[in-house]
């Protein structure tokens, strides 16, 4: 059986994931095909999805499991920038973040911060134009 901790991390990234994409919980529910309770119930963290549910949410959100199961701060911790980088371009995406104006004047922290803003957006808009094929 899941422990406490498990659940929690799971509902604060679901909840995140359906903030940032503006998603609620009836619309995920019939997005992966279960109840409203269901969703509810994870957000609750009374109920946790088995794997394959887990991977149709990471799918849903277009993002690794490690997002849906994982603490996003060890997540985050384990991606670089490069990384982040690395990823936008193996899906055909390069971007040359120097050339937004300011950017050499961030800390490499907001700059970090910055690239994830942007992943996440470039993320959402893929997950968008997959759904409508």
């Amino acid at each position: 059986m899941e422990s406490e901790s498990v659940r929690k991390t799971l509902s604060a990234n679901l909840q995140k994931l359906m903030q940032q994409n503006n998603i609620d919980q009836k619309e995920l529910a019939e997005a992966l095909n279960v109840s409203q309770p269901t969703v509810s119930n994870w957000i609750n963290q009374t109920k946790y999805p088995r794997i394959k549910r887990i991977q149709e949410i990471a799918d849903y959100f277009n993002v690794p499991k490690s997002r849906i199961i994982e603490p996003w701060d060890s997540t985050v911790k384990n991606n670089t920038s490069l990384d982040i980088v690395k990823n936008l371009e193996s899906k055909g995406i390069i971007i040359n973040f120097a050339d937004y104006e300011g950017f050499e004047k961030l800390s490499d922290n907001e700059k970090l911060e910055f690239q994830k803003k942007i992943e996440e957006a470039v993320q959402f808009e893929l997950f968008k134009r997959n759904q409508r094929k």
